[in-house]
Parts: structure tokens; sequence; C-alpha cells
């Protein structure tokens, strides 16, 4: 997976290794061989924060970085080899990240930037998975991602963005998600098993929720909620089955939208498009190569 960064940061990084500010906690240890450990705690407006790293194994990668940051956590955990992980921290007050990988060539990346009271959480078991977390403005987000298997891909991102909530599992092989949040009080969730499966959820504004569950191999969901208290679940099981919700509203009264879409077979198609206010939708389809299409 391509790696998606909306920040662009200079920070200097010590190459000696730890280095400590007043007021700042450091512990790392490790075991096994060329294994790599940098916590940068320099900045002088970082207080209370601590940072816990652990690497068993061979060839691994930690890197963390506290500026501006106040009582903020980072903890990272790596067993295996080649697998990296970094973390930032900057301008914000309360923030936990916490990254767990297992296996073999895992990436795993987090930002915390001009937050509060947010949390980060990666686990990653399996190989070559990569993973990443952007919380940037806002306060009191949750995103988690766990991965198990090889070769998926997981982006979260939360922008100005207030008490949402972002998860994404995956466990097989060749999955890829993504969650995008805008606004206050969002709920999204992504599982996926088998192979092959992609989904996308993007919500903007105030309390909208998605759900997609996707088992099978090669299904592809899309949600896009635009305006109010709109919710969107989509189940997928089987072959090359594709879902695609847009919730959008016009106007003061815009939204409240309810769409449930159930597909089972192969290569079933779902297309729901619903503006204005209080659409509601539901959807089931079993087979083979069946279309619908609903507009409201």
């Amino acid at each position: 997976m391509r790696k998606i960064t909306i920040l662009s940061l200079a920070i200097m990084v010590s190459s000696s290794g730890l280095t400590y500010a007043a007021g700042n906690t450091s512990t790392a240890g490790q075991s096994g061989n060329n294994n790599h450990v940098i916590v940068d705690q320099t900045d002088s407006n970082a207080i209370d924060n601590d940072v816990e790293v652990y690497q068993d194994g061979n060839l691994n990668n930690i890197e963390t970085t506290q500026v501006n940051e106040t009582d903020s956590l980072i903890h990272q955990t790596q067993v295996g080899k080649l697998n990296d992980a970094y973390s930032l921290q900057m301008g914000g007050i309360g923030n936990r990240v916490l990254i767990y990988q297992t296996g073999m060539d895992n990436r795993s990346n987090a930002y915390q930037v001009s937050i509060q009271n947010s949390e980060a959480h990666i686990r990653q078991n399996g190989s070559g998975n990569q993973a990443e977390i952007q919380q940037h403005l806002g306060s009191d987000n949750l995103s988690v991602i766990e991965q198990i298997g090889s070769i998926h891909g997981a982006l979260v991102g939360q922008y100005a963005s207030f008490n949402s909530e972002a998860y994404i599992y995956q466990d097989g092989s060749y999955h890829e998600a993504t969650i995008g949040q805008e606004g206050t009080g969002h709920y999204a969730r992504i599982s996926q098993t088998g192979m092959h499966h992609s989904a996308n959820i993007s919500q903007a504004d105030m309390y909208n929720e998605a759900d997609i569950t996707q088992s099978g191999e090669g299904n592809l969901s899309t949600i896009i909620q635009v305006s109010w208290y709109n919710s969107a679940f989509v189940t997928q099981d089987g072959f090359m089955n594709q879902a695609i919700v847009m919730q959008s509203g016009g106007g003061a009264m815009g939204g409240g939208h309810m769409v449930i879409v159930n597909q089972s077979g192969s290569m079933n198609t779902t297309n729901v498009t619903q503006s204005g206010f209080a659409g509601s939708a539901n959807i089931t389809q079993t087979g083979h190569g069946n279309t619908a299409i609903v507009h409201q």
C-alpha cells in the first residue's frame, strides 16, 4: 500500500540513541541482532510524556518523536524481523499511541498532531502488512487497526474530528481498507476476512454511522456520508460483489437516511444514492450477476 501522509514536517531526530528532556520518561529494551531504537523527547515544550519501546528479533526499527506535547504516551512493541514502527505526537495533550507487531516486514505509522485526549491503536500479526493512523486537529477520537495475515493495507484519517470512532479488522491476505472522518460523533467499522477485499468509508458533518463486513474473495464496498444522522450497513459474502452507498442532505433538514445491503453469491452489484431527508432502503441479493440501483 502506498504510504499516505498529509503532514509535511521537519523533525530532527538524534542519531545517537535515546535522548531526554525534563519531565519526560523513556524506557527501551531490545534483544536480538541489529535492532534500532530512536526516542526524541528533546523539545523543551514536551512535558510529562512517556515512551515505552521493546523489540525482540532482528533488524527491527522503532522511532518516536514528541514535540510540544503534554501528558501523552507512546508504547511500541515488535517481535520478529524487519518490522518498522514510527509515532509522532505534536502540539497535543493526553494522547495515546499503542503499536504491537509480530512477524516479518510489517509497517506501522501513527501521527497525532494538534489533538487532545485521543487514542491510536495498531496491532499486526503476519507479514508484509501496512497500517497508518492520522489524527490531526480535534479531540476525544479513537482509531483501531488490527490485521492478521499477509499483505494488508489500512489507513484511518481523523481530521478536525471530535468524539469519533474508527475500527478496521482484517484477516486473511491482500485486503485494503480506508476510513476518513471529519466532523463530530461519527462511527465507522470495517471487518474483512478472506482474500482481496477493498472497503472505503468517508464521513463528514455529524453523527453518521457506517459498517462494512466482507468475507469470501474480491468484494468491494464504498460508503460516503455527508450531512447528519445517516446510517449504512453493508454485508457481502462470496466472490466479486460490489456495493456503493452515497448519502447526503439538502439544506438544514438534510440527512437521516438508512441503508441496509446484504449480498451473497458472485458478481452482484448494488448502487444506492440518497439525498434530501430520511430516505430508507433495504436490499438483499443472492445468486449471480444481479443488479440493484436505488435513487432517493
